[in-house]
């Protein structure tokens, strides 16, 4: 660490480490990468909106990418289903990015907090009901689904898995593999709106604690994907953090 940091700041840094890892951990389960926790974590550490968002989705990438490595060696990722998904989502991140600079900050933050709760019923209420659809047209539908999700979820910073992961099971995929295809996505998704918003916004990034927070969020998404996520009950995990998510919007609305 640099030696010029106090007391207080090193010890900063080790907590937001420590978060970091659990929240990669946890996301890494669930088929996300921790962007939707990561911007308002990093916004009430002090940093703007517009710099909190592409510092989350970098870790997002990182947390996805190490997740993805251990989806391929189990062969959960379904490529044929993930690419046209991929195409729509980095479009969509890409036009996200390009308008977030041009909003308020306070709508930001409130549409933030509409989908942390819409998140938040969809863990809670709807993952048990969701069922495969027939019909020659769902996968073209779920092309432009992508492109929305990924121009909203570049918007405001968050992976956008939390609505992948059921977008892919209504394809058809099963729990495991819509998980597993769905983190492949958002890494591509997360990639593209953090070189979005590094392009057209001109950010100021924290390098250092990026570098440490990268390494814990790489760590922590290899632990989530290679043992807990055979050994943990995956609906147990849902509802936790639906809990979180409503606490954080709360937090957000309120001020």
């Amino acid at each position: 660490m640099n030696p010029g940091m106090d007391l207080q700041e090193r010890m900063d840094l080790i907590l937001l480490i420590f978060i970091t890892f659990l929240i990669s951990v946890l996301f890494s389960m669930l088929g996300l990468g921790g962007a939707i926790i990561y911007t308002p974590l990093f916004f009430w550490l002090g940093f703007p909106l517009l710099t909190a968002i592409p510092m989350a989705l970098l870790l997002n990438a990182i947390t996805t990418a190490s997740a993805s490595i251990t989806y391929f060696r189990q062969r959960l990722v379904d490529t044929i289903i993930a690419f046209p998904l991929i195409f729509s989502t980095i479009l969509g991140a890409l036009i996200g990015s390009y308008m977030a600079p041009r909003m308020n900050s306070q709508t930001l933050v409130l549409l933030l907090s509409i989908i942390l709760i819409l998140a938040a019923v969809r863990l809670l209420f709807l993952s048990n009901i969701i069922s495969p659809l027939d019909g020659r047209n769902i996968k073209v539908i779920a092309v432009i689904s992508g492109l929305f999700i990924g121009t909203v979820s570049s918007l405001v910073g968050i992976g956008g898995g939390t609505f992948i992961v059921p977008l892919l099971m209504v394809i058809g995929l099963k729990t495991k593999n819509a998980v597993a295809t769905s983190t492949f996505i958002v890494m591509f998704l997360s990639i593209s709106g953090f070189l979005g918003h590094f392009g057209f916004g001109q950010q100021q990034l924290d390098l250092r604690l990026l570098f440490f927070a990268g390494m814990a969020a790489f760590a922590g998404a290899q632990v989530g994907s290679i043992f807990i996520f055979n050994r943990t009950s995956s609906r147990t995990i849902e509802k936790i953090f639906a809990l979180i998510l409503l606490i954080v919007a709360l937090r957000l609305i309120t001020g």
